[in-house]
């Protein structure tokens, strides 16, 4: 196969990996803990930026009330908390014996486990252009959601991915338009994400 067939056989392997909830496949092609860290500060800087606008949209969520170097502060201080939060709701989506709690209260990280399959569930994805630089590759693909209540919430969005080849084996590395996708899934977290499901991670 050419260099394009084996990024779109590594796209599909991630995909199904991700479906099946086979981690092992998908950390073939992704260095999860790296990915997220990296992610994490990328998101932070733009947050960050963007401060006064956000506040100006979301003047309940302290997170933005005391501007953005208290913001900087705030997520460098915390960033292990939030990034074992995410690791941990991960963790317990891809355990194939997860049981849906009662409640939010009664074990927040498999509740979110619950609802992250349930929006996957409502997702699919669409490769819309492939790009190639030496070792590296673009990949925009369209994440859409469907017609249930997860789909319509989610609507559709653009994704840029950056690959890299190493061994003969594709890597994803970053979400390059990351500036483009924060307000709209922050407009979700905003929207949908009720004030019952409190994490406790407070200013």
């Amino acid at each position: 196969m050419g260099r394009a067939e084996d990024l779109v056989a590594a796209l599909e392997e991630m995909r199904t990996a991700i479906n099946g909830r086979e981690f092992e496949k998908l950390a073939r092609h992704v260095d999860v803990e790296e990915f997220l860290s990296a992610g994490y500060e990328e998101v932070t800087d733009e947050l960050a930026k963007r401060c006064a606008e956000f506040h100006e949209l979301y003047s309940k969520d302290l997170l933005f009330k005391f501007g953005a170097g208290i913001l900087r502060l705030y997520n460098a201080k915390f960033k292990g908390v939030h990034l074992a939060f995410v690791t941990r709701t991960m963790n317990a989506y891809f355990d194939k014996n997860l049981t849906p709690p009662k409640s939010f209260a009664s074990h927040p990280i498999n509740f979110c486990a619950v609802e992250l399959s349930r929006l996957l569930k409502a997702l699919s994805s669409d490769v819309q252009k492939i790009s190639f630089r030496e070792n590296r590759a673009l990949v925009d693909v369209e994440i859409s959601g469907d017609r249930s209540e997860y789909g319509k919430m989610w609507g559709t969005l653009p994704f840029k991915f950056e690959f890299v080849e190493a061994g003969g084996v594709w890597k994803l590395t970053r979400i390059v338009n990351l500036r483009e996708l924060v307000p709209p899934v922050l407009e979700m977290a905003e929207t949908y994400w009720p004030t019952a499901w409190d994490l406790g991670i407070k200013l």
